[in-house]
C-alpha cells in the first residue's frame, strides 16, 4: 500500500476515496524558523526536525532570560509575543509525544506563569516532575514541587500548596539543597499567613531569611523582609513593618528588581494608608502602579488599583473608588487570582454599604465569603462574616448579626488572631 497523501498544510489525508483529518502524529504546523534560532515563519514539525526545533526553542528561552532556576522580572510586549510563540511550539511538540528536557519544561512553565497562563505552567511543571522522578533528578524534583505549590496557592488550594511545599522541603533538606529549602520555607510561611497563623508564619519566614542570607540570595532576602513586614503590619506594629519594608525596598533597588520594588512601594503605601496619611499613600501606590503597568505585572496592577480604590473611598470619592475596584476585579478574574478577587468584592461591598445599598453590599460580601471558604482563607472568612454581620445589623436583624459575629470570633480565636476590643467588650 502506498503512503497516504497529505494536504499541503498537513491537516488532511487522502485515503484514495476521500479526504479525512490527518492523525496528530503525521505532522503539525508551528510558527518557527530554525535560522539563528529566531521564532518566526512557518514550518512543519515532524520527528525528523523536532530536535532542531527544540534547540531553537531553548535558545529563544535563554535569550529571554528563562532557565530552570531563574526568570526575568518583566517582559516587554515584543518579548511577551515571543513567549507566546515558544509556548505554542512546546504544546505542539508535546501533542506529538516528543519529550522535552525537564529543566526546559520548568523554563517553559516559568515563561507561562509570567505570561499569566497558570494552567499551561502547571502542565509544564507536572511533566518536569514526572521526568525527574523517573530519572532520579532530586534537585529538579524540589524545584518542580515548589513551583506546583505556588500555582496551587495562587489558585486558592492551600491544602495542595502545603502538601507540595512540605514534600519539597523534606527532599531539599535530605539532599542539602539550601536554595530549595529557603523557597519551601517561604512558601509555607505565606500559606500560614493566609490562614492567619502569624506566629508560625513568622517562624518560617525568619528561618527562610537565615538560609537566604547564608547563600547570598538578595532577591529572596527582600521577599522575606516583605513577608515579615506584612506580619508586623497585621499585628499593628507599623513602625517595625515600615522598617522592614524600607530595608526590602533598598535591597530591591540595589539589585534592579523593579517588580519587587513596586511590591515594596505598595506595602509602604499600605502603612501610610493605615496611618491616615492619604496623600502619601496615594503617591506611593501610583508610583507602584506605574511600574507594574510598565513591566506588564497584571497581578500587581490589580493590587495597586485595589489599594487606590480604598484610598478614594477613605476620601469620600465613591464614584472613583468603585471605578478603581471594578477595574481591579476585572483583572483578578481575568488572571484567576481568587484571593484578590475576594478583596475587590469586599471593597465594592463597603462602597455599596456606604451608599446605603444594603442588598448589593450583602450580595458582594456573600460572594467574597464563598471564595474565602473555597480557598481556605480563615482570616478572610472571618472578615467577610463580620461584614455580613454589619449588614444584618443595618437591616435590623440582630439575631443574624449575632450569629455572624459569633462565628467570626470563633474562627479568629482558633487561628490566634487578636480580637478587636469591641468584640471583647461585647462578650464575644
Amino acid at each position: 500500500m502506498s503512503d497516504p497523501i497529505l494536504s499541503q498544510d498537513g491537516k488532511w489525508m487522502w485515503t484514495g476515496a476521500e479526504w479525512i483529518p490527518a492523525p496528530p502524529s503525521s505532522s503539525q504546523s508551528a510558527n518557527v524558523s530554525l535560522q539563528d534560532s529566531v521564532i518566526s515563519g512557518d514550518v512543519t514539525i515532524t520527528q525528523n526536525n523536532a530536535e532542531d526545533i527544540v534547540v531553537a526553542m531553548v535558545t529563544a528561552l535563554e535569550r529571554l532570560g528563562f532557565s530552570g532556576q531563574s526568570s526575568p522580572a518583566e517582559l516587554t510586549p515584543s518579548q511577551e509575543a515571543e513567549v507566546e510563540q515558544v509556548l505554542k511550539i512546546s504544546e505542539q511538540l508535546t501533542s506529538q509525544g516528543i519529550e522535552i528536557d525537564p529543566w526546559t519544561e520548568i523554563a517553559l512553565g516559568n515563561a507561562a506563569s509570567l505570561a499569566g497562563r497558570t494552567h499551561t505552567a502547571q502542565q509544564n511543571y507536572l511533566r518536569a516532575l514526572n521526568t525527574f522522578r523517573r530519572n532520579g533528578g532530586r534537585d529538579g524534583e524540589v524545584t518542580s514541587l515548589n513551583n506546583l505549590g505556588e500555582i496551587a496557592r495562587c489558585r486558592g488550594d492551600l491544602a495542595e500548596a502545603e502538601r507540595f511545599a512540605r514534600e519539597s522541603l523534606a527532599i531539599a533538606r535530605e539532599i542539602g539543597n539550601q536554595h530549595g529549602e529557603a523557597m519551601s520555607l517561604n512558601n509555607l510561611g505565606i500559606i500560614a499567613q493566609i490562614r492567619g497563623d502569624l506566629a508560625e508564619a513568622e517562624r518560617l519566614h525568619r528561618e527562610s531569611l537565615v538560609v537566604k542570607k547564608e547563600i547570598g540570595d538578595q532577591h529572596g532576602e527582600a521577599n522575606s523582609l516583605d513577608n515579615l513586614g506584612r506580619i508586623a503590619e497585621t499585628r499593628g506594629d507599623l513602625a517595625e513593618a515600615e522598617r522592614l519594608y524600607r530595608e526590602s525596598l533598598a535591597t530591591r533597588r540595589e539589585i534592579g528588581d523593579r517588580k519587587g520594588e513596586a511590591h515594596s512601594l505598595n506595602n509602604l503605601g499600605s502603612i501610610a494608608e493605615t496611618r491616615g496619611e492619604l496623600f502619601e499613600a496615594e503617591r506611593l501606590q501610583r508610583e507602584s502602579l506605574a511600574t507594574r503597568r510598565e513591566i506588564g505585572d497584571r497581578l500587581g496592577e490589580g493590587q495597586s488599583l485595589n489599594c487606590l480604590g480604598r484610598i478614594a473611598r477613605a476620601r469620600g470619592d465613591l464614584f472613583e473608588a468603585e471605578r478603581l475596584q471594578r477595574e481591579s476585579l476585572a483583572i483578578m478574574r481575568e488572571i484567576g487570582y481568587r484571593q484578590d478577587e475576594a478583596a475587590s468584592l469586599i471593597n465594592l461591598g463597603l462602597i455599596a454599604r456606604t451608599r446605603g445599598d444594603l442588598a448589593e453590599a450583602k450580595r458582594l460580601f456573600g460572594e467574597s465569603l464563598a471564595i474565602k471558604r473555597e480557598v481556605g482563607d480563615r482570616q478572610g472568612e472571618a472578615a467577610s462574616l463580620v461584614n455580613l454581620g454589619n449588614i444584618s445589623g443595618d437591616n435590623g436583624d440582630m439575631d443574624e448579626r449575632h450569629k455572624c459575629y459569633t462565628e467570626a470570633v470563633r474562627i479568629q480565636r482558633e487561628i490566634g488572631v487578636q480580637l478587636d476590643q469591641w468584640f471583647i467588650d461585647n462578650g464575644y
